[in-house]
């Protein structure tokens, strides 16, 4: 008897402890996977890409670190940005490779970022966007915008003012500014720039920080 009632003591005990536990145990929150590195094409279990095949990139591109900057040619920010951008990418280039996806928010940017793509295709994508964004106040003011000047800035670098009439260039290259923006989008960009080192986000935007982050996955 003391034997049986000794097992059903247990039994009732142990009962206690897993309700006990099972109330201060917190569900973790879905969080987006980080990796080691982010070899071109990647992609992990069904997540969204990080890197395209189309996407623009620079620095070396067998770096076990990778930093991806979401980015608006439209944006204001972004070009405020843009010189720290590059002082960064020209101290680390050797050990991490950069890459460039596009955030469309504003009226002209599908324009401007399939002009960049234009760009790309005929391998002169980092001039575009040096010129897209030193001439932004010009082409891209909030309050009077005037795109049409795009095709005047970037004839001086070779570029066809043919092949950047609107209707040609985003009926061209649309889809991979689209492309980039649903990744955007599943992986919680909402502001631009946006960055991400090996997938992991940059919480917040200043050159110390992002360096700090390099250094921090570089050391590992």
């Amino acid at each position: 008897m003391k034997n049986k009632l000794f097992v059903v003591g247990a039994a009732i005990a142990a009962i206690i402890i897993f309700l006990v536990v099972s109330m201060n145990t917190k569900t973790p929150a879905p969080v987006v996977p980080v990796v080691e590195s982010l070899p071109p094409e990647s992609q992990s279990n069904g997540a969204p890409l990080f890197v395209r095949p189309h996407s623009p990139s620079m620095g070396n591109t067998m770096a076990r670190v990778t930093v991806i900057e979401w980015f608006d040619p439209e944006c204001e920010s972004c070009r405020m940005f843009h010189p720290v951008f590059k002082k960064i990418v020209a101290q680390y280039k050797d050990r991490v490779h950069f890459v460039l996806r596009y955030m469309p928010y504003h009226k002209n940017s599908m324009y401007a970022a399939s002009v960049l793509e234009e760009a790309h295709e005929m391998g002169k994508f980092e001039q575009a966007l040096d010129i897209l964004f030193e001439k932004q106040p010009e082409w891209g003011d909030h309050h009077a915008p005037k795109p049409e000047l795009i095709p005047g800035y970037l004839a001086k670098i070779g570029l066809s003012k043919n092949n950047l009439v609107p209707e040609v260039v985003i009926k061209k290259h649309g889809e991979k500014v689209k492309i980039d923006e649903d990744d955007g989008m599943r992986l919680g960009v909402q502001s631009t720039p946006t960055f991400f080192v090996n997938g992991q986000p940059l919480e917040q935007l200043g050159e110390k920080n992002l360096i700090d982050m390099i250094e921090l996955v570089l050391e590992k």
